[in-house]
């Protein structure tokens, strides 16, 4: 039993590894992401309102920040309960926190724009960050970094190829995006938006285990709509 249990962290390690080397050719293309979508607004006439793009960041931290206590609270649950309850929190955390901002400043196109840019653009920075974070994991081998490996391998992150999250980050941006031009049209949508954010979220959460593609068609269908709507409603 002892060997097996060897032979399969051995396994997960030679794929982490495998994972951690691709995964750092693939960082450049994640800042390439915010990039892009600034290149396109612009190109389509809407510049960046920089104070807007960063209370959008702003935003997005504040909403990370909030949902802490509510970790804190759930973390003596069992894993996926207590994750299933965080990642359900996130519509209410970060819609709330959304609206709040656009009813605070401005809802203008230009503003809200800039506002949900500046929301994915740190989204994107929380992904980077995380995967350095992971690479710190390459050289450890105690229980908790095997956890974590372990836990990355039946999300089946140790074998789906990087660039799945960077198409990923592009959907994610688009989704922003539109429901902050949605929001700040409508503020009464926040109903419906909490709900469908904490829906994308938890869904890609679960399908994820079974299939990335799956996962990420799910994320560009429903970010494309959104961002497609917001720009229709607002501009």
């Amino acid at each position: 039993m002892t060997s097996i249990i060897v032979d399969e962290r051995d396994v997960t390690e030679q794929q982490f590894d495998k994972a951690l080397k691709k995964a750092k050719y693939f960082l450049p293309l994640y800042i390439f992401v915010p990039a892009a979508f600034w290149v396109a607004f612009h190109f389509s006439g809407t510049e960046i309102e920089w104070r807007a793009y960063g209370l959008g960041a702003l935003g997005w931290l504040i909403a990370l920040f909030l949902r802490g206590p509510l970790s804190a609270i759930v973390m003596k649950l069992s894993k996926e309960k207590a994750t299933t309850i965080v990642v359900s929190s996130s519509g209410v955390f970060e819609e709330c926190v959304r609206i709040a901002i656009l009813m605070l400043t401005s809802t203008t196109y230009s503003w809200s724009v800039s506002i949900g840019q500046g929301w994915a653009a740190v989204e994107v920075l929380f992904v980077i960050l995380n995967v350095i974070i992971i690479a710190s994991l390459s050289r450890r081998t105690d229980e908790k970094a095997m956890q974590a490996k372990e836990m990355l391998k039946m999300q089946g992150n140790l074998t789906a190829s990087p660039l799945w999250g960077v198409i990923e980050r592009i959907f994610a941006s688009a989704f922003h995006i539109g429901c902050t031009l949605l929001a700040a049209k409508y503020p009464w949508l926040v109903v419906l938006l909490i709900p469908l954010h904490s829906f994308v979220n938890l869904t890609a959460l679960k399908l994820a285990k079974k299939s990335i593609v799956q996962t990420e068609l799910l994320i560009a269908a429903i970010g494309t709509i959104v961002l497609v709507a917001g720009i229709s409603v607002l501009h």
